[in-house]
């Protein structure tokens, strides 16, 4: 998702990443490296990218350094190319760590592999990033994650919709008449141009 404003822009990826594969970690290097110059530009003001969502990944970065059992070589090697990928990014980890946010269905131990990574330059807008454990859904082992941002979004007022079945029509070809009968008499449409100017005509008297 990307949001744009006087403000600036921001860039979210909402990210599930398999355990077993390295698939989305190559194609968000990938994508990054092909859209740096349009992920990292803007009109006006800051430009911000998040990278949210379950990672799969364990590393003492982030999980308990304690819980030895999950960094074997071939875990902390995946996590370090994760780590790589957020780095060439510009990111750094905003979810604190050894925050666990996994409950394991069988050991009922918990471990992190959901992350929150933002732009470095964008870290002094960060207002809150934490779990919400009282959130927790029924039958569900991963804990909710709260990211708030402060952002100057322009907030668009939704404008009045017109109700056409509440019309009184004898009324509204009265005031219709009146209206065309101040445009110009009708003339032979010859080009575009022409065509604009007696639709916009049209719809003003409408």
């Amino acid at each position: 998702m990307q949001f744009t404003g006087t403000w600036g822009k921001i860039t979210i990826f909402n990210i599930y990443n398999n355990g077993e594969s390295e698939v989305t970690v190559d194609l968000l290097m990938e994508y990054h490296c092909k859209n740096r110059a349009s992920l990292e530009r803007s009109l006006g003001g800051e430009v911000h990218i998040m990278w949210l969502g379950d990672f799969n990944r364990h590393h003492p970065l982030w999980d308990n350094p304690e819980d030895t059992r999950l960094f074997i070589n071939e875990a902390t090697e995946a996590a370090e190319k994760l780590i790589d990928a957020v780095t060439d990014a510009g990111l750094d980890l905003v979810l604190p760590s050894r925050l666990p946010t996994h409950e394991h269905s069988v050991t009922k131990r918990w471990t992190r592999l959901d992350q929150v990574f933002l732009s470095t330059h964008s870290v002094e807008t960060l207002i809150f990033c934490n779990t919400l454990p009282e959130e927790r859904g029924v039958n569900t082992d991963h804990l909710p994650v709260l990211t708030e941002l402060r952002l100057k979004i322009t907030i668009t007022e939704a404008e009045p919709i017109l109700n056409f079945r509440d019309v009184n029509w004898k009324e509204f070809r009265a005031e219709l008449k009146k209206q065309l009968d101040k445009t110009s008499n009708p003339t032979h449409i010859s080009n575009q141009a022409q065509l604009d100017t007696q639709c916009e005509k049209l719809m003003k008297a409408l």
